[in-house]
C-alpha cells in the first residue's frame, strides 16, 4: 500500500515528502509515562550541566538509556531494525 501511494504520488508530479509512521513493535516499547519521566530528568539534567547545540543528542540518548538501565536502547535498536525491514519490503514492491 505504501509503494502504490509513493508511486502514485511521483507519477502525478506531486512534490513533498511522505511521512512514513511506522510504531515499534509492542512487546519493545518502553511505557510512555516511564519514557516521559526519563526524558524530563535527562533535559533537567542537560540544562543544569549547561549541555547545548550538537552535545544534547548524545547526552541525553545517553542519560536516558542508563535511567532506563538499557530498556530505551533496545527499544531504539529494534525501531531501526524495524524501520530497516519495512524500507526494504517497500523497496521491493517499488521494483
Amino acid at each position: 500500500a505504501i509503494a502504490n501511494l509513493l508511486k502514485t504520488k511521483w507519477d502525478m508530479g506531486l512534490n513533498g515528502a511522505v511521512l512514513i509512521a511506522n510504531p515499534i513493535e509492542a512487546d519493545k516499547e518502553v511505557p510512555a509515562a516511564a519514557m516521559e519521566e526519563s526524558i524530563q530528568k535527562a533535559l533537567g539534567s542537560a540544562n543544569e550541566k549547561g549541555i547545548k547545540g550538537k552535545e544534547v543528542t548524545p547526552f541525553l540518548l545517553s542519560y536516558i538509556a542508563e535511567n532506563t538501565k538499557g530498556e530505551s536502547l533496545d527499544a531504539n535498536i529494534s525501531l531501526i531494525k524495524n524501520n530497516a525491514a519495512v524500507a526494504a519490503k517497500i523497496a521491493v514492491a517499488l521494483q
